[in-house]
């Protein structure tokens, strides 16, 4: 995972789960949990989230596709779930520190 990690932080940037975000949809690769925001806000506390789009109510599918995009990989709209709480690590460590 750090390689896939990596390339998704040089295309999308990256946040560390606590950390305030601007609006847009993030991806967390560890548990592939997309987390929406329609407005400046806290991200989940779940180790690394990227930026895969600036809006806050992009398609799976399209979110899908920006991540094959980059990584070369067959992703598909089920692929991807909404952030849950069942999502969140119990010690999300140090992000890709930990990976």
């Amino acid at each position: 995972m750090p390689i896939m990690l990596d390339q998704l932080e040089f295309a999308f940037g990256r946040y560390n789960g606590g950390q305030t975000a601007p609006i847009g949809s993030y991806l967390n690769p560890r548990t592939l949990a997309i987390q929406q925001l329609s407005s400046d806000g806290v991200l989940p506390l779940d180790g690394t989230w990227v930026r895969v789009d600036p809006s806050a109510s992009q398609t799976l599918a399209n979110i899908a596709s920006s991540v094959n995009a980059v990584l070369g990989t067959g992703y598909s709209a089920a692929s991807f779930h909404t952030q849950a709480a069942g999502d969140l690590s119990g010690n999300p460590g140090q992000a890709s520190n930990d990976a």
